[in-house]
């Protein structure tokens, strides 16, 4: 090895100097968001980078999702509720409590929003759920089925798979439809964190270690490599990822224990989001 980050996109560039920001999002207005573990939540401009603070939700802000009328609903790890900031008042609400270590969130069409409830980080402790609270908020409910090892980044494909991560223990991403689960695929050897549906049906993943971004084709199979930089240097600990822009075709890529929101250009589309209609 000749000591040099080893990218494999040419375009991979840093969009925004923040630092220790797990979670990304793009809003129904192309806007994107992040926030750290300071609690304090960003809007991002993609075109330039630009970023505004528009809240201090008071807790580590973790995944990120967004309604029809851009209200930002964040994970807050430390005190297990997810937050509704309404970034036009500044109000902040607990939209739910009680979870274990909400980490990642996804909107239905119907406004059902999933949560993968974490539990314990640890390699074997099998605590972790995934939840879904009901349109408006309230009460969420466990679904059906084992406890997981670290849930962590979820996606939901048009047919209503939910697709879920777990970090640790046997590293993989599962599917969950109808009360039923299955392996869609193992990730031996690493530490998976964040996943984006694209519009062809693959399913990438970014990779907290060893500093990847995955792509698992269409139905599943072999992952395919996208990104790696075995150094660290510029891909360190990618943690959340969102496709945005006008083509829906650049990813945003969150690092934990970096200090920057990184950006690149892919050769597919991602899945168009659900922005739910909500009280």
């Amino acid at each position: 090895m000749d000591g040099e980050a080893i990218l494999l996109d040419p375009t991979f560039r840093t969009l925004c100097q923040l630092s220790h920001c797990e979670g990304i999002a793009a809003g129904p207005d192309g806007t994107l968001w992040t926030g750290d573990e300071q609690g304090c939540l960003y809007r991002i401009d993609p075109a330039d980078g630009s970023f505004t603070q528009v809240a201090e939700v008071g807790d580590w802000v973790l995944g990120l999702c967004l309604d029809s009328a851009g209200r930002v609903y964040v994970c807050g790890f430390g005190s297990g509720r997810v937050l509704r900031v309404d970034p036009a008042t500044g109000e902040i609400e607990t939209y739910c409590e009680g979870l274990h270590g909400p980490n990642w969130a996804v909107f239905a069409p119907d406004g059902t929003l999933y949560v993968s409830a974490s539990g314990t980080e640890d390699l074997e402790t099998l605590d972790s759920r995934v939840v879904a609270i009901p349109p408006g908020g309230g009460q969420a409910v466990p679904l059906e089925g084992p406890l997981l090892n670290f849930a962590n980044g979820l996606a939901l494909a048009a047919d209503g798979t939910l697709y879920v991560i777990e970090s640790y223990g046997r590293p993989r991403v599962q599917t969950y439809r109808d009360g039923n689960w299955n392996v869609y695929v193992d990730l031996p050897g690493t530490v998976p964190d964040g996943l984006a549906l694209d519009d062809e049906g693959g399913l990438l993943v970014s990779v907290y270690q060893p500093n990847r971004v995955l792509r698992v084709p269409p139905g599943g199979g072999e992952p395919e490599l996208f990104l790696d930089d075995w150094t660290g240097a510029r891909l360190m600990t990618p943690t959340n990822i969102a496709f945005y822009g006008p083509e829906r075709s650049s990813l945003a890529i969150a690092s934990l224990c970096g200090w920057s929101i990184s950006a690149v250009e892919t050769p597919w589309r991602g899945q168009p989001l659900f922005y739910p209609e909500l009280p």
